[in-house]
């Protein structure tokens, strides 16, 4: 190695050398970036010079020497400033500028999102770190936010597992289960295909900032209103996601209100709604604004204009000339000047506005549209029959079905008309959650928690899951169309957000996490292709554990009343036996507090009898609940008001759609799914097998 020495030389001294291997210029954000750090930061690594004559050519160092000439110049140092150099032989200048420049790893993404977060944490505001280092607010916030996803997701990104634009879709939620959530239900999909699914999977129960409502609103109204946004600080387009969409159609709905009031003025009644659309306007009859009389010198001289343009249709075509065609046109064009000036003219009558009122809505691009001479049905003049000749004094008449006579009333109104819309049968699984007070949100919670006891079996039940597995690859391989997948069967997790905190530490939970603890995946360490070969040398009882588990994972969910329900997943249920009143009880936090109280009243009837019921009928809802997870928990037996019968019904007793038949009956006490055919090839067999589960699994459930 060449012999080198360390130099205090002054800036002025200093020039660019013409052995520098750079010889493209760097961006002017980059030079930005270079000039800030030398600001504030000082020079952290010496120049690379070599001497000629009175001077010393920088050879590696060149827009460091750029960018601290232009401090000098701009005063911020002196041009005679010591810089601190290494002299090095000419003879060594070009190897040692191309080492400098190609011998280096620049940071990660991920490290530099950390370093900025730390300096904000330390007390450094945005606008401070973007002098310091050269960017703009910006920047430094986009970077701030990538900084503020799940650990486990930058992780991945250092890691070559998901892409820049992946993580940047990330920042959309700052809820880190939630993307831990997506972050394993993406981990199948191709890399560049990831971030897409992130974003529609964390904006799925949002509204663009884009779409009427919040144009109608206003973002910065709705945000005034105390409603969150979620700002996408990587898109250009639709970058504004409206989370509480009730409190938008509440301000929607409140503006729409005040704009009713302004254009009913005048008229019976006014209403404020979002939308009204063709069908809503046939239930109506309808008023129209009736022309007012033009001035009489207009009127004059249509009637004129008129009567010569008859006069010119009459003549014949050796008669007709330039002048006469020329004289024509424009009579017809001011024909119809005047015809749009009288309908202009066009007003309601205060006798029309006293029976009609006007309905305020929304078009489809978020402007106001007032549809005005609406007439209930209630209020259409009904005609009354003449009583004489005499009376009717020269009236318009018409006849009804008898053939009595009845004069038209004083106001034209034109009748409402039926819809034309299908009208959807009621779902009778819909309307009885309705009654019951089982709403959505319990609903959706009913079903993660049975498909959560159904996963805690499937992942113990090789016999069981291995049918359910070959079941669905063959579906997926020998029918026509997008089904078939040769080697990916896309194993899919159900998506459990809304549910996720009814979910935990449950008895189902522990049963999957003592499942997953007894996996052999020491194999998933090791380089390609060890692991396979590693796996390949596990013991039948490790795959078929294994095997459960990934079959498990893949489980979709369902209550057994839903409205699409797989019969599979029934019979799935249904062969391994799954009790799931062991393993869930209805409580005031996850049942009982959350339906309607003459539903707990009924379901007390039915089990326990009117006289528990007539006790209890003037109950607070709240007390109530409290009463019915006493009587319907693991030890109502030990209620002394209730006999041994009761209490085993009470104990066991589900909501609708939870439970699953008895194996060779066909019924349920809550559902009607079917029994699995008795006669299926090979059933006997995998019902024995699946007959004795782990003692844990056992254990967990008493």
């Amino acid at each position: 190695m060449a012999t080198a020495t360390i130099k205090q030389i002054p800036l002025n001294k200093l020039v660019n050398s013409p052995k520098n291997v750079r010889k493209t210029p760097a961006s002017e954000a980059d030079d930005a970036e270079l000039y800030a750090s030398l600001r504030y930061q000082g020079l952290k690594h010496n120049l690379l010079v070599h001497s000629v004559g009175d001077t010393f050519h920088v050879h590696a160092g060149g827009r460091r020497l750029e960018q601290l000439q232009k401090l000098a110049e701009e005063g911020h140092i002196k041009s005679d400033e010591k810089i601190s150099c290494k002299v090095e032989p000419q003879s060594a200048a070009e190897e040692t500028s191309v080492a400098e420049n190609m011998i280096r790893s620049a940071m990660h993404p991920a490290d530099e999102f950390e370093a900025f977060a730390d300096l904000i944490e330390k007390g450094r505001s945005v606008e401070e770190v973007a002098t310091r280092f050269g960017v703009t607010a910006g920047l430094v916030e986009r970077r701030l936010k990538l900084a503020q996803v799940a650990p486990e997701i930058l992780d991945d990104f250092r890691q070559g597992q998901l892409t820049l634009e992946a993580v940047m879709a990330f920042t959309l939620s700052n809820d880190h289960a939630r993307q831990l959530e997506i972050r394993e239900a993406i981990s199948h999909f191709h890399p560049t295909g990831k971030q897409n699914a992130i974003r529609r999977m964390l904006t799925e129960r949002t509204c663009s900032g884009s779409t009427r409502l919040a144009r109608y609103v206003g973002v910065d109204k709705y945000e005034k209103a105390g409603g969150n946004v979620i700002r996408d600080l990587f898109s250009d387009d639709d970058n504004v996601h409206i989370t509480d969409i009730d409190l938008l159609e509440k301000l929607a709905i409140e503006k729409l209100e005040r704009a009713a009031k302004k254009h009913g003025k005048g008229w019976k009644w006014s209403v404020a709604v979002l939308d009204f659309n063709y069908n809503d306007g046939l239930k109506y009859g309808r008023v129209y604004p009736e022309p007012q009389d033009l001035d009489p010198e207009i009127a004059s001289e249509r009637e004129t204009l008129q009567k010569r343009l008859d006069e010119i249709e009459t003549l014949d075509d050796e008669d007709w000339t330039d002048e006469i065609a020329d004289e024509a046109d424009g009579a017809g064009e001011r024909i119809g000047e005047i015809d749009a000036l009288e309908e202009k003219s066009a007003v309601f009558s205060d006798e029309q506005r006293a029976i009609a009122g006007c309905i305020v809505s929304l078009d489809y691009a978020g402007k106001l549209e007032v549809n005005a001479g609406l007439v209930r049905p209630e209020d259409v003049p009904v005609s009354e029959p003449e009583a004489t000749d005499a009376e009717s004094d020269g009236a318009s008449t018409n006849e009804d079905a008898d053939g009595e006579s009845k004069a038209e009333p004083a106001i034209r109104v034109t009748p409402p008309r039926s819809e034309t819309t299908y009208k959807a049968p009621v779902d009778p699984v819909t309307a009885a959650r309705k009654e019951q007070g089982v709403s959505q949100a319990l609903g959706d919670e009913l079903r993660a928690t049975r498909h959560q006891i159904v996963q805690a079996h499937l992942s113990a039940d090789f016999g069981v899951a291995f049918d359910a597995m070959l079941y669905s690859m063959c579906r997926q391989t020998f029918r026509n169309g997008y089904e078939v997948t040769p080697l990916d069967i896309s194993l899919k997790p159900a998506m459990v957000m809304a549910s996720r905190d009814v979910l935990k530490e449950t008895i189902a939970a522990t049963v999957l996490e003592e499942v997953r603890g007894s996996l052999s995946l020491d194999w998933l360490q090791k380089e390609l292709p060890e692991d396979f070969e590693a796996l390949c040398a596990l013991s039948s009882e490790e795959k078929q554990a294994l095997f459960a588990w990934c079959a498990a994972y893949a489980l979709t969910q369902q209550l057994s009343t839903d409205k699409s329900v797989n019969p599979i997943f029934e019979q799935i249920g249904q062969r391994m036996d799954v009790d799931v009143a062991k393993f869930w009880r209805p409580t005031v936090e996850t049942y009982w507090g959350r339906v309607k109280k003459d539903h707990s009243l009924d379901v007390a009837r039915e089990l326990i009898g009117d006289e528990w019921v007539n006790d209890r009928s003037h109950y607070k809802k709240a007390l109530l609940a409290k009463s019915m997870e006493a009587y319907f928990g693991d030890d109502a037996g030990k209620k002394v008001d209730l006999g041994a019968d009761v209490a085993a019904k009470t104990s066991t007793w589900l909501p609708d759609g939870m439970g699953f038949a008895v194996e060779g009956t066909g019924t349920a006490a809550e559902s009607g799914a079917t029994d699995t055919d008795p006669e299926a090839p090979g059933s006997e067999e995998a019902k024995e097998e699946a007959d004795t589960l782990p003692a844990f699994l056992s254990e967990a459930a008493e």
